[in-house]
């Protein structure tokens, strides 16, 4: 027996030194620090506390040593063994302590992800770190105390792990070997859910409440409120576990009966509040029992459906959640998408509101200009009425106070004073022409020498003429309001056409008079328009430089006073073949030269008549 002590010790001096010398020497994990026992960390620590520096280090490292020493080398969790409920008190009981291992076992990998994290990190610091430096040994030795825990940690794990599984089989065999009353069971599951609703709401009145002694700064009141406040969220805890446990249960005793009323408790469990390791864990388990118990087209069926309602209710999820909010309001990615489908359905209804008002009807071949222009009125504010009724529902959709307009409108006039005032102002001019009419759909209007045109639309902000080029003009609103506009046809379609033209001196002006109208009478043109004030004459305008000149004042009703330029050709070319076929001498500029003195030599020729003379 001394024999084998004195054994160790030469073997735990033999060891230290190459333990020390390996620290000056390398910089890289100490495998023999990480596998050694309580036996080297005894050694280690005493050659510390008999040396004589005694710095920052030192101390550290012993602290290090010290933990390494008292490191417990088993789990703390025992090896238990369980066995079949006898009743239904046992089986929630047992039901909740494999619930209560899941978060064990949760917590524990949580712990393991942690420490492997340090470990990693302490690593490249040791590979960083020279050999020489003093603090390679406490890093090695909290290496060693990680490495450690890391294998105590995976120990516990693995523990939980078969109590864990040895519950579930129990579990598994509850259907088959408890009889369960169902009535009672449905009893107890209502009245938690009663308790829970009680419960959450006492929790926020007393959330509220402490954040309220927070702001008045009540140290020794805020400590015993959270005290009262941690005891009825473990209270909370303890009625959502009997809830469950209940549910599970009635999940059993439908498998039990072998209803298909078990999915939709498999359901109302998996929703309850947990973590993803006790869900997935507890999922796991209810699709063994259901393919047992139900058989596998069952579950298999039911799964899809289920995996259909998940992906439905995650997508509805995503959908709901507020992106941002808007004057406290939140907005969600399906309001946004309920504005858009009603911005576009009101544009469609619109639109499909003006095709239809505008439409001629069967058999219709052509409208009138006053129809036309009382269905463009009628359709374009039923256009922008329904526009209107577009945006106010998708305001009202967003969850917008309407009466907050207000204050939208106060900026919206400074910006309308700034640089919105001109469509403001087209706007407002549409609405005038639109209701007061003084510009119809099929008008032929002159805005100036140049742009005339017959009005095809008119709209809140703009009007569209056409012109004889074919050429569609888009004219703001304004201009009408502005400026003088011409309109050829607002109250009929009846025109005066006031043609020019000459003829030479010596011409009898009656002949001439007589001559015009009888070419016109004798004409043939269907437009001339007669009546008692109205009727075509021919006045004598004035004797010009070379030629008496006179106006023919004849009225053209229809279409043809939409072409100004083609209707007076027609006219003056009338004119032309009538002076001609009775001899009346349409004249040229002339200009008589009146000679004082001739030199000698110089010969000219005079005319007259048909005779021709020279003379010098």
């Amino acid at each position: 027996m001394a024999g084998k002590k004195l054994g160790k010790k030469v073997k735990l001096f033999l060891i230290i030194p190459f333990l020390l010398l390996l620290h000056l020497h390398a910089a890289d994990i100490n495998s023999t620090l990480v596998a050694a026992g309580k036996p080297l960390y005894t050694g280690l620590l005493k050659k510390f506390q008999q040396s004589d520096t005694h710095n920052e280090q030192i101390l550290l490292q012993e602290a290090l040593l010290q933990k390494l020493i008292s490191f417990p080398q088993t789990p703390s969790e025992k090896q238990q063994t369980f066995s079949l409920p006898k009743d239904e008190k046992e089986a929630k009981h047992l039901f909740l302590v494999w619930f209560v291992l899941l978060d064990k076992e949760s917590k524990l990998q949580q712990q393991q992800s942690s420490i492997q994290d340090k470990m990693e990190t302490l690593k490249n610091q040791i590979k960083s770190i020279q050999s020489k430096d003093t603090a390679l040994l406490t890093y090695q030795l909290q290496y060693a105390l990680y490495a450690k825990n890391d294998k105590l940690t995976e120990k516990q794990i693995k523990l939980l792990e078969n109590l864990q599984q040895q519950i579930e089989t129990i579990l598994f065999q509850i259907p088959k070997t408890l009889m369960l009353n169902q009535q009672t069971l449905f009893m107890v599951h209502h009245d938690t859910l009663n308790k829970l609703a009680i419960e959450e709401k006492k929790l926020k009145t007393l959330q509220i409440k402490k954040e309220r002694l927070d702001l008045l700064g009540n140290t020794e009141e805020l400590d015993a409120f959270t005290k009262k406040l941690y005891k009825e969220k473990e209270h909370y805890r303890q009625i959502s576990h009997d809830q469950l446990s209940t549910d599970f249960l009635i999940f059993c005793d439908a498998l039990q009966k072998k209803d298909q009323s078990a999915f939709k408790w498999e359901h109302n469990i998996l929703q309850q509040k947990m973590d993803d390791t006790q869900n997935d864990a507890l999922k796991e388990l209810l699709k063994k029992m259901e393919r047992e118990y139900l058989g596998m087209m069952h579950t298999l069926g039911s799964t899809t459906v289920q995996q259909v309602e998940d992906t439905a209710h995650s997508f509805w999820s995503l959908l709901s959640n507020p992106l941002f909010e808007i004057n406290n309001t939140p907005v969600s990615i399906w309001k946004l998408i309920t504005v858009l489908i009603i911005f576009i359905f009101g544009f469609l209804l619109g639109g499909l509101f003006k095709h239809t008002v505008l439409k001629p009807k069967e058999g219709e071949s052509e409208i009138n200009s006053d129809e036309a222009s009382s269905r463009m009125l009628l359709s374009n504010i039923g256009y922008y009425l329904i526009l209107i009724i577009a945006f106010f529902s998708a305001l009202k959709v967003l969850g917008l106070n309407l009466s907050s307009l207000a204050v939208v409108a106060g900026a919206l006039s400074v910006g309308i004073g700034f640089g919105l005032q001109n469509i403001v102002s087209n706007f407002v001019s549409g609405l005038i022409l639109m209701f007061e009419r003084s510009i119809k759909i099929g008008d032929y209007i002159q805005l100036n020498e140049t742009l005339r045109g017959r009005v095809t639309d008119i709209r809140m902000r703009s009007t569209t003429i056409k012109t004889n080029a074919n050429i569609d003009v888009i004219i703001p609103n304004q201009n009408f309001i502005q400026n003088n506009v011409v309109n050829w046809t607002m109250e009929d379609n009846i025109r005066r056409f006031e043609i020019p033209f000459g003829v030479k001196y010596g011409t009898n002006p009656q002949q001439v008079i007589d001559v015009i109208l009888k070419a016109l009478k004798e004409s043939g043109f269907t437009d001339i328009y007669t009546s008692r004030t109205r009727y075509p004459h021919v006045v004598m305008t004035e004797m010009g430089d070379s030629s008496i000149n006179f106006e023919l004042f004849v009225w053209v009703i229809g279409k043809g006073i939409l072409y100004p330029k083609r209707t007076t050709s027609r006219f003056l070319i009338l004119i032309y073949n009538a002076l001609n076929a009775h001899n009346i001498e349409i004249p040229f500029p002339q200009r008589d030269l009146h000679i004082r003195s001739i030199e000698e030599g110089i010969s000219f020729v005079t005319v007259e008549g048909n005779k021709t003379e020279e003379r010098t």
